[in-house]
């Protein structure tokens, strides 16, 4: 096991009583990505004011940056890393496998053992088809569910995000019913129909309406700031799903592998028709895949004897299957396996949501933390439940939960500023102490200044 036991030294701009974050060299990469990128980044969710911090290294629970700062890290690879960063385990694995090739462009053992695994983790699928994001994942999920189904339209939960394909980029932030980008082709947002989470009228109504092929749901909000489905809304969608004969599609991109070794699923106990999952599987590199019953990939086979217009596209793509992913992946599955991993990450999780909770009420701070097993996510001045999406966007302080995020980075917890935050295997005690320490500091600040 490779969990660090003391807090890492913070150089200069990186321990808590640093006031301000001196990053020179990330704010001279930033200006010079502005001739690169568009606005400086190529994926928008990194930037964040006054600039983005552009890292060098990064090892356990700790990320470096270009001018030597260390930083606890929360944001953790887009909730990726589980174990934290540079698991000794998976480097090793990864580099004995890159000695022996990259990439093949051809099936591999290790792919297979890995599709295996991951079977073994969804007791209701039979099939998978990996692709190379959760995108994609997304993408083919509900191209499966239209073509097994012969239905044209889709639900999905308000404030959900499925990734940036055009047959589900809609209804992603509040107002749900204003476009979400431009450039999408004529018809595709009329297929596609949001609901509010834990609202069963609604997709009652909405499957009135439509002839509906799919419904594809995060059993955890993870974009809309941890907002859950209740386990009675998600018995709900699979009964309902069943009845009117369509597919139910848990996207566990995110929750998948983190919140439990058979991902939210297991925790629910509910089998949906298919699930997409990536992120926490891929060990670190790029990942994604749908799993589901044997019967809808059917039409999906290389050799179906079908007619080709009845054939289905479903995964693919030039770096599926890759063998340095599969073995990242095995490697981060058995060290799952073989490890109190969700053991540390459940226990610290709570122990930071139920502390910061008890930081806000002695500070008299109105908030409420949500969360589940390794994630966490403060919301500041709620006025009102934050049963979904809607209510974290619209009737929270957001800009208070931007500062507070801003100021801890300053006093070196890293979180992407008004995102969620995790613990992982390798993080500290010590280091979640002092993270409970900062953020008292911070509210303290806040206060002074009149923000909360």
């Amino acid at each position: 096991m490779a969990r660090p036991t003391e807090l890492p030294t913070m150089e200069s701009g990186g321990n808590k009583h640093h006031a301000e974050r001196a990053a020179p060299g990330s704010e001279r990469l930033h200006e010079s990505a502005t001739e690169v990128f568009p606005g400086g980044v190529s994926h928008n969710i990194r930037y964040h004011e006054p600039h983005p911090l552009y890292v060098e290294s990064a090892s356990g629970a700790t990320i470096r940056d270009v001018d030597g700062n260390e930083y606890v890290d929360y944001w953790m690879n887009h909730q990726t890393s589980v174990l934290g960063h540079a698991y000794p385990a998976v480097v090793e694995a990864v580099q004995e496998q890159a000695a022996d090739g990259l990439h093949y462009g051809t099936p591999n053992e290790t792919g297979l053992a890995f599709a295996r695994k991951i079977l073994e983790a969804f007791p209701a699928a039979e099939r998978l088809r990996f692709t190379s994001s959760g995108t994609e994942a997304t993408m083919y999920a509900v191209r499966l569910a239209r073509a097994t189904t012969g239905k044209d339209h889709i639900l999905k939960a308000e404030g959900g995000w499925h990734g940036g394909s055009s047959d589900l980029s809609s209804a992603v932030h509040s107002p749900f019913d204003r476009r979400t980008t431009a450039g999408l082709p004529p018809g595709v947002e009329e297929h596609v129909h949001a609901f509010p989470i834990n609202d069963e009228a609604a997709v009652e109504d909405l499957f009135e309406q439509y002839d509906v092929g799919g419904v594809i749901v995060e059993p955890m909000l993870l974009a809309g700031g941890g907002v859950e489905c209740e386990a009675d809304f998600l018995t709900f969608l699979r009964e309902e799903t069943r009845r009117r004969d369509a597919q139910l599609i848990f996207d566990e991109v995110v929750t998948g592998f983190r919140v439990s070794p058979g991902s939210y699923q297991a925790r629910v106990g509910i089998e949906p028709d298919l699930t997409t999952f990536g992120k926490v599987a891929g060990g670190g590199l790029p990942i994604g895949g749908l799993a589901g019953r044997a019967d809808l990939f059917e039409r999906a086979k290389p050799n179906a004897n079908v007619p080709p217009e009845q054939a289905i596209l479903a995964g693919g793509g030039t770096f599926t299957m890759n063998p340095m992913t599969a073995t990242a992946g095995l490697a981060t599955l058995e060290v799952l396996e073989s490890e109190p991993v969700y053991e540390h990450t459940e226990s610290w999780g709570e122990r930071v949501r139920s502390r910061l909770a008890e930081i806000f009420a002695d500070r008299g701070v109105d908030a409420r933390v949500l969360g589940t097993s390794s994630l966490f996510c403060p919301h500041f001045e709620p006025e009102a439940p934050l049963t979904d999406v809607k209510a974290v966007e619209t009737a929270t302080n957001r800009s208070a939960l931007v500062k507070f995020h801003d100021r801890l980075i300053d006093r070196g917890h890293y979180h992407l500023p008004g995102h969620m935050g995790s613990v992982s295997y390798q993080t500290t005690e010590a280091q979640l102490e002092d993270l409970l320490e900062s953020s008292e500091e911070v509210i303290q600040e806040l206060q002074a200044e009149e923000v909360l």
